[in-house]
């Protein structure tokens, strides 16, 4: 390993262990401290938000494990299945940042959608995934095909929100999907921008990959 893939790798290490124990005490934090939107911590699960954040910290864990192996000699890049893992969670957690920055802001404020935990799981963690997938892991492509992996979790939460706000009325239209009865301009515009996220994000990854095997 060169000294400048070494340093990569221990970069990445620091990220992913810092965003792992950080999500992690924010999450656990639900249960024990009320908010305007959550009361207890599993009411929080029925949030893109913290089940995105939670993917991806799951994902940091793995892929971290791989750091120590890579900087112990053992292994000579992260897993594929983990690598795919943490694509996922981070298309999902960009796709957080602009539902936060473009919807959620001006319909609730800034004061609660940029505040105390909040600032972590819409700003902090969507850029710190970014920059260590990017940057910091970039060892192996993602292909055509597996880029649109990143459409797994928000297709699945979608489906859930949308059946839950629309068919069974349980949940209010938190995210303002269907504000005016707008769901068919909302799902369709959310399905492109996450497509382009994938492809986006793909194209970056790869070019850095290129980049660490001149």
């Amino acid at each position: 390993m060169t000294d400048k893939a070494k340093t990569k790798t221990i970069l990445s290490l620091i990220c992913n262990c810092v965003f792992f124990f950080v999500t992690t005490g924010v999450f656990i934090s639900y249960f024990f401290v009320k908010s305007r939107v959550i009361e207890n911590g599993w009411q929080s699960l029925r949030f893109f938000t913290t089940d995105s954040n939670l993917l991806t910290a799951v994902a940091a864990a793995l892929v971290a494990v791989c750091d120590i192996q890579k900087l112990r000699g053992k292994r000579t890049d992260i897993a594929k299945p983990f690598m795919l893992l943490k694509f996922m969670g981070v298309i999902s957690l960009l796709l957080t940042f602009c539902t936060v920055m473009c919807l959620l802001v001006p319909v609730y404020g800034a004061a609660m959608q940029l505040t105390g935990t909040a600032f972590h799981m819409h700003v902090t963690a969507p850029v710190l995934s970014f920059v260590s997938f990017v940057f910091l892991e970039a060892d192996r492509k993602i292909s055509l095909a597996q880029s649109f992996l990143g459409l797994v979790p928000m297709a699945l939460y979608g489906t859930v929100y949308f059946l839950q706000v629309l068919v069974f009325e349980n949940w209010m239209d938190f995210y303002v999907f269907n504000q005016g009865g707008r769901w068919y301009i909302t799902v369709p515009v959310i399905f492109t921008a996450t497509c382009l996220m994938c492809l986006l994000v793909r194209l970056l990854r790869n070019k850095m990959t290129e980049r660490a095997h001149r």
